[in-house]
C-alpha cells in the first residue's frame, strides 16, 4: 500500500464562487483535485522550459490573479530576441 505524501504546510486562497468553478473544472478535466492541480501547475512552471503549456499558466494566472494583464507577462525583451536569433545563426552555419 502507498503511503500518502504529508504536506504539513497549508496555504488558504481566497476565492469567489466563480473562481472556484472554474479551478475544479479545470483540476476534473485532468484527472486531479484542486490542490493536486495547482501543484502539478507550479511542477510545470517551474521545471517545464519549453514544454510548459503557457496557455495553461494564462488561465492559472489569470483565475489566482485577475487583475495582472497576462498578455504583458509574455511580451518578448530585446535582449532574449537577440540571444535567439544569434543562436539560431549559429546552428545553421554549423
Amino acid at each position: 500500500m502507498a503511503m500518502a505524501i504529508e504536506r504539513p504546510n497549508s496555504f488558504h486562497l481566497m476565492l469567489s464562487d466563480d473562481e472556484l468553478k472554474l479551478l475544479r473544472l479545470l483540476a476534473e478535466q485532468e484527472g486531479l483535485n484542486a490542490s493536486d492541480y495547482l501543484r502539478s501547475m507550479m511542477r510545470r512552471a517551474a521545471g517545464g522550459g519549453q514544454q510548459v503549456n503557457l496557455s495553461r499558466i494564462r488561465e492559472l494566472v489569470h483565475l489566482l490573479a485577475p487583475e495582472i494583464d497576462v498578455a504583458t507577462l509574455w511580451v518578448p525583451r530585446p535582449e532574449v530576441e537577440k540571444a535567439k536569433t544569434k543562436k539560431s545563426k549559429k546552428r545553421k552555419s554549423a
